[in-house]
């Protein structure tokens, strides 16, 4: 008996290490399905926001507080691609064979779920409440003025941290964003790649936007913050636009049946 049940385990073994490697590669494309569909919704609405501000006169009131409407619209989307990318893709994949990690669904597997829940809300927003005074801090370091143009500088620093601690708060929780901003890339992770993607790219969009407001150009949108509230939207949406054509070929090529075949 102890022999037929070694020679038994024996034959499992390279089985289970097949379905094993099988479930990983899985798990790593259904991953880059989860970026595809959040950067690619992002690539659609995101312009049609922008387009809406550059055409109408809507545009001068990027740093007003009648600009809040916009940025309902971007806290209602980021927070609709989460509940429909977690829904449709990644716990219907966890209920066939339980391939994705438990990160993409922010306490899905936990006891006492509503308090996690709660708790990470409350750790979110008191991140977001933080992140807001020191990218205010930080623009009036850069020269913007306190007094005068404090309410245009607080909708810049909302906007900013609405595109770039919100969706990673939103997608991933709060610690992975804390982990982001005191310099811990992250390992492997495809979401957490986009994410970080998002924070580089927006930054990076709002200080290039910057260089077009002290000259004497005299052109209305080069107020104080539009410039740098545009190109914020626009390295956003660029962050977005790469890791589309960064994902879309890998998983056309591994649903092309010609390109999985071996070649001798």
């Amino acid at each position: 008996m102890i022999g037929i049940c070694i020679s038994r385990l024996v034959n499992l073994r390279p089985c289970t290490n097949s379905s094993i490697q099988t479930m990983f590669q899985s798990a790593v494309e259904d991953g880059q399905k989860l970026v595809a569909f959040y950067s690619g919704v992002t690539c659609v609405y995101f312009p049609i926001i922008m387009s809406v501000l550059y055409f109408t006169d809507y545009l001068y009131s990027i740093g007003k507080y009648s600009f809040f409407p916009v940025i309902g619209v971007i806290l209602v989307m980021e927070c609709g691609k989460y509940m429909i990318g977690t829904c449709y893709l990644v716990k219907r994949n966890i209920t066939g064979g339980g391939r994705y990690d438990e990160r993409y669904i922010i306490g899905s597997s936990k006891k006492n779920n509503t308090k996690n829940r709660m708790r990470e809300g409350m750790k979110s927003s008191l991140l977001i409440v933080i992140m807001i005074a020191v990218y205010f801090t930080i623009a009036v370091l850069f020269g913007a003025q306190v007094f005068s143009k404090h309410e245009e500088t607080f909708m810049l620093s909302v906007l900013l941290c609405v595109l770039t601690v919100f969706p990673g708060c939103v997608h991933m929780g709060a610690n992975f964003v804390i982990n982001l901003i005191f310099g811990q890339k992250p390992s492997n992770d495809i979401l957490g790649t986009l994410i970080l993607r998002n924070i580089q790219l927006t930054l990076f969009g709002a200080w290039l936007g910057a260089f077009v407001i002290p000259l004497d150009w005299d052109r209305a949108w080069q107020e104080w913050p539009i410039p740098c509230a545009s190109g914020a939207m626009l390295g956003f949406t660029a962050a977005n636009l790469l890791m589309v054509i960064n994902v879309v070929p890998k998983l056309t090529k591994r649903n092309n049946p010609k390109s999985g075949r071996k070649q001798w």
